[in-house]
């Protein structure tokens, strides 16, 4: 969040508006001040004065961030003065140049209502300090409490300090951007992690059930006539193509890298979705002797959204449906609309989850994950991507459930 202040300059009683150190900004690591302690301290020595300080612009006030360990110095750190009298700082801040008053008591410009000449800190030298994107942070300055010229000796001494000040200013804010790219590429590396178990996910639950049903058709073979062997084989080969185009969208994802995928909307027929994926399980659901109840309030419910991770969403969904439903039960489908809302509703009356289960659902937690009705295995990440999915195209989830009754979710689109 940008923060802003507003300083006057005294010689001409112009009123400039700096932008200062926002919140975005890292803090001072205590290395990085224990270094400028030691470089306030000497140049404190080199030019005699009592008072070396660091000194920070807030929005109303500025305050002594460091000040040197010399006898004499009778600033405190943390102590501010509000932005009221034209301070020295407020000038050297606002002209963006280096400031010397060698007695202020004999320069009709500082003379009067100046708060540190009353406390006998008469004599000044300070140079603007900022942060490498041009954030004010505030001056480096020195104070003395008799007259002085400030050679160009001392001048220069406090530039050097200036220069080293912004340096560390300009490390400290790369030292926060690689940490903050490192943790930027963990996160992507534990996406992609994720992302190569959704691959291992959907494909071999999808071989898993071709290979259950080929198992099924051998042993059996004999039983079967030819017109009913065709319209089986007829249906796995649907159920591999299906099962093709699901790994060619998974492997486009993995090519463009997740962690980058932008949803691309066009409009979406739910139901066009809904059937192309109960014809993907058809074989599962044959297996299993699963009925389906499709309640649909229109043949067209058109949603825009991407298909690609809508389908992948509600492939996920009827996958766990299927799973944990029991030979023989049910799983129902309904689309309808609330308010200005599609909804889709799929309810199985499978074996249910408990409150603890519920609670680890859209989260990793291999104690919580649990085989499907027919010894069906878990990788425990399917849901997890459900949520980030959902979370790309602005989508909600709602679920119910109880022990041995079933699930319910509901999704608003």
């Amino acid at each position: 969040m940008e923060r802003y202040s507003r300083v006057k300059i005294r010689e001409t009683q112009e009123f400039r508006t700096v932008k200062i150190t926002s919140q975005l900004k890292p803090e001072i690591i205590d290395p990085i001040i224990s270094k400028w302690q030691s470089l306030l301290d000497t140049t404190a020595k080199i030019l005699q004065v009592p008072s070396a300080l660091i000194m920070c612009l807030k929005e109303d006030s500025i305050q002594v961030f460091l000040k040197s360990q010399t006898d004499g110095n009778i600033y405190e750190v943390g102590e501010e003065a509000k932005l009221i009298y034209s301070l020295y700082c407020e000038t050297v801040i606002g002209t963006q140049k280096r400031l010397i008053v060698p007695d202020a008591t004999k320069d009709p410009v500082w003379k009067d209502n100046n708060p540190d000449a009353d406390l006998n800190m008469i004599s000044y030298i300070g140079f603007p300090l900022n942060w490498p994107d041009g954030e004010v942070f505030g001056t480096v300055c020195a104070l003395d409490t008799k007259e002085n010229q400030y050679s160009d000796d001392f001048s220069s001494l406090l530039q050097q300090i200036k220069i080293q000040i912004e340096t560390d200013l300009d490390l400290i804010l790369i030292n926060s951007e690689l940490k903050g790219k490192k943790s930027e590429l963990e996160q992507q590396n534990h996406l992609k992690s994720r992302f190569l178990s959704l691959i291992s996910h959907d494909v071999r639950g999808g071989i898993g059930t071709i290979n259950e049903f080929l198992k099924l058709l051998i042993s059996d073979f004999d039983d079967f006539d030819r017109r009913y062997l065709k319209q089986v084989l007829n249906s796995l080969s649907k159920n591999a193509e299906s099962l093709y185009q699901t790994l060619e969208s998974l492997l486009q994802w993995a090519k463009n890298d997740l962690m980058q995928l932008e949803p691309e909307y066009v409009s979406v027929n739910i139901v066009e979705i809904i059937e192309q994926l109960l014809a993907y399980f058809h074989t599962a659901l044959v297996i299993k002797n699963i009925e389906i109840v499709r309640d649909f309030c229109s043949d067209k419910p058109i949603i825009s959204t991407d298909k690609n991770i809508f389908a992948a969403i509600l492939r996920n969904i009827l996958s766990n449906a299927i799973k944990y439903t029991n030979k023989g039960g049910r799983i129902s489908i309904r689309i309808f609309q609330r308010d200005e809302h599609q909804m889709v509703e799929i309810e199985d009356t499978g074996i249910g989850m408990d409150k603890a289960s519920l609670d680890f659902l859209f989260s990793y937690d291999k104690s919580h994950s649990e085989q499907g009705t027919s010894g069906e295995s878990s990788a425990g990440i399917g849901l997890i991507l459900v949520k980030d999915f959902l979370n790309k195209i602005n989508a909600l989830v709602e679920v119910d459930s109880n022990p041995g009754k079933g699930t319910k979710f509901t999704i608003t689109f």
